[in-house]
């Protein structure tokens, strides 16, 4: 990524580092935006349009626009089809939590 991305990720990291209301927020959208942001890779890598990704899943170019922009956030079922569709599975896993070390 260019020099633009590593600096607006960079001032990201900040802010999250200066606001813990706006690192639990990051935190708990940062697994759907993740999905997200492996489908549009997935996609493009497959050299798909939205619509021709859409008809492979059986659904129209709008859902996989919105799910795309993250407007919404698709069913496990619809994320498993539109994986399967673009050669993947999708896997789920649960991951234990680091307890943050106290600051007293």
């Amino acid at each position: 990524m260019g020099a633009i991305g590593s600096s607006a990720r960079e001032h990201l990291r900040e802010l999250r580092e200066r606001d813990p209301e706006l690192q639990a927020e990051y935190d708990r959208l940062g697994p759907r935006f993740d999905l997200v942001r492996q489908l549009i890779r997935a996609r493009k890598a497959a050299k798909l349009t939205q619509r021709e990704l859409g008809e492979r899943v059986g659904v129209s170019k709008n859902v996989i626009t919105r799910m795309e922009s993250g407007e919404h956030t698709p069913r496990l079922e619809t994320a498993q089809e539109v994986a399967s569709a673009l050669g993947y599975r999708l896997e789920v896993r649960l991951v234990k939590e680091r307890r943050k070390a106290s600051t007293k």
